[in-house]
């Protein structure tokens, strides 16, 4: 079963998104915090991280420098209702996988998650 980690600030959000993707098969650990988001990611190693750009206590931008600094591979995908082309860029450059604008279609949001999970590392 892969393991999905959200970390979202909006509690309606990570509510409706671990409902979602825990009757898709998914486990999944969820947080509306940064630095518990960096913990929850050592801990668990989730083989993906959902996470929103828009964080209080630190930017999802330094959560997902963080991230990528314990494990360089960690599949990630930016979920965002402040959507920009500068933070799209900056998020993809930082190593997100994907970019995508709130409100999303959820069908297409679950295909997303099924295509990176399918990636195989080399």
């Amino acid at each position: 079963m892969n393991k999905i980690l959200i970390i979202d600030d909006d509690e309606v959000q990570l509510m409706l998104q671990r409902s979602l993707l825990s009757s898709e098969g998914y486990s999944v650990y969820t947080t509306a915090d940064g630095p518990q988001g960096i913990t929850l990611f050592r801990t668990h190693r989730p083989d993906l991280v959902l996470l929103d750009l828009g964080l209080p206590t630190l930017s999802g931008i330094e959560v997902l420098k963080e991230i990528r600094r314990i494990d360089e591979k960690a599949k990630v995908i930016v979920i965002t209702g402040y959507a920009s082309v500068e933070s799209a860029v900056l998020a993809l450059r930082t190593g997100a996988l994907d970019y995508v604008r709130k409100p999303y279609d959820v069908k297409a949001l679950i295909k997303k998650i099924g295509n990176v999970l399918s990636v195989v590392d080399k």
